[in-house]
């Protein structure tokens, strides 16, 4: 009988190929600070460097690495870059890199037990490490997700397996108003109305008001409806922002309500000294997001939730099909604690960056963050064009255009819009924009191994000559 012809190159050629795609990638990151970081273009353009038609006979594994590294790396948004300062970046790492290539290449199915015991116990592993991390109970459960939307998502059908599905009708969740739109997404996916979530007013600071949060709640049970969900932030993506957590912890024991906290952005903050002080109360969650491929440098699509009630998420997310009756119910089968059964092995990034770099060596990076962002605020606020919207609470480091005299502050906001968009077309540095109180401020954000003191007096330079 003629052998079938594999999709695999013979064993020769994979290691050949396997080369030179490390090759090219150790060659991207070599000069990763002296590329743009990124650029505008409208879809035609880029269409014209990476579209083509669907080839009815291949171009072969070497072209396309070629097509790769010359038609897109070059204009794509590099968000590991150096003085990439826009949104949360995510800026990965070699080890983080290493651990999602033994995924791709030995491919490991992570739904099930059955399907794939030994990593899905190694995710046990990680799951207790991260808690251990970040300081969390490490006796509960969890699992890691695409990302901080779906472990938010996951996080409340918990509690709403908890509370009971009559909370569709009139349950009540409070997030803060610089809370993440992802918990109204969440909410809308598991058939919430609307107006299920209340945002809740924020101080000075941009931290969520316990005494609004308690007035609230208590009109809301007077008016027949069901309180259930309280979301804070530690470390809110317009600014850092940390809500009161230890007060918001009491409130939500004493009233019987289930805590959530949105750490995707802050959580490895625990990591330092000075994090664990910041994020006190963080532990006494009933549950909490937080994103490895931010600030635990990982590559994207890792995110994670710590519960600690598992009868909950598995309320949540249990439902077998016949065809999986032969699944062990007494070990852990992750299919029962989200909503993906086909996982990827995810939790190899995670766990190689751990195991080879050490929790002590990544604390020392987090330290560094702080300490730049708090160099880039002190330089920014140098500048007396320029004000802070608040001392930085972790490494956001929002400002803005101070009015000028007579000045409509339609026109100061544009001024705002226009340093931003003069810093992408520059390409050294890449900053973004939000609201805050209404007005529009810039974000400049430091999270990551790679950026360097001379990179963030390079970034502020630039803003100040550009301004």
């Amino acid at each position: 009988m003629k052998r079938r012809p594999s999709l695999d190159p013979d064993l020769e050629e994979m290691r050949r190929l396997g080369h030179a795609a490390i090759d090219r990638i150790v060659e991207h990151l070599a000069s990763l600070g002296e590329q743009r970081v990124a650029r505008r273009g409208t879809a035609s353009e880029f269409a014209a460097l990476v579209d083509e038609p669907l080839p009815e006979e291949g171009f072969g594994e070497e072209d396309s690495l070629r097509f790769f590294f010359e038609r897109v790396v070059p204009s794509m948004t590099r968000v590991n870059h150096p003085r990439f300062h826009a949104y949360i970046p995510c800026p990965s790492s070699f080890a983080g890199a290493l651990g999602e290539i033994l995924a791709a290449g030995t491919n490991p199915f992570v739904g099930s037990w059955l399907g794939g015991a030994t990593v899905s116990s190694l995710e046990l592993t990680v799951l207790r490490w991260i808690a251990e991390t970040v300081g969390y109970p490490s006796d509960g459960a969890g699992i890691l997700t695409s990302g901080g939307s779906i472990a938010n998502l996951v996080a409340l059908a918990a509690a709403r397996a908890k509370f009971g599905r009559e909370t569709l009708d009139s349950g009540r969740m409070y997030v803060s108003e610089e809370g993440h739109a992802s918990m109204n997404r969440a909410a809308t996916l598991l058939g919430y109305a609307p107006d299920a979530v209340r945002r809740v007013p924020v101080d000075d600071r941009l931290r969520m008001k316990p005494d609004h949060l308690r007035r609230w709640i208590h009109e809301d049970r007077a008016a027949g409806l069901r309180p259930f969900f309280v979301c804070v932030n530690a470390g809110t993506t317009n600014t850092g922002a940390i809500d009161p957590l230890e007060e918001t912890a009491d409130l939500c024991a004493e009233l019987e309500l289930w805590l959530h906290v949105d750490a995707a952005y802050g959580g490895f903050a625990a990591l330092t000294e000075e994090g664990r002080a910041l994020l006190a109360g963080m532990d006494r969650a009933h549950s909490l997001t937080v994103d490895p491929h931010k600030w635990l440098y990982v590559p994207m699509g890792v995110g994670c939730v710590l519960l600690r009630d598992a009868e909950a998420l598995e309320t949540a997310f249990s439902e077998h099909s016949d065809y999986l009756q032969d699944l062990p119910p007494d070990e852990v089968n992750f299919l029962d604690r989200g909503p993906e059964l086909s996982r990827p092995g995810r939790v190899l990034s995670v766990w190689m960056l751990l195991r080879s770099l050490g929790r002590r060596e990544l604390a020392r990076h987090v330290e560094k963050d702080f300490r730049l962002a708090r160099l880039a605020a002190d330089l920014i606020r140098a500048d007396d064009r320029f004000e802070l919207v608040d001392e930085p609470q972790m490494t956001v480091v929002a400002f803005r255009h101070r009015a000028q005299a007579g000045e409509t502050e339609e026109h100061r906001a544009a001024r705002d819009l226009e340093l931003m968009e003069k810093t992408l077309a520059d390409g050294g540095l890449m900053m973004s924009t939000t609201l805050t109180g209404g007005r529009t401020a810039l974000r400049f954000v430091v999270m990551n191994h790679r950026t360097t003191e001379d990179d963030v007096r390079r970034s502020v330079a630039s803003i100040r000559e550009l301004s």
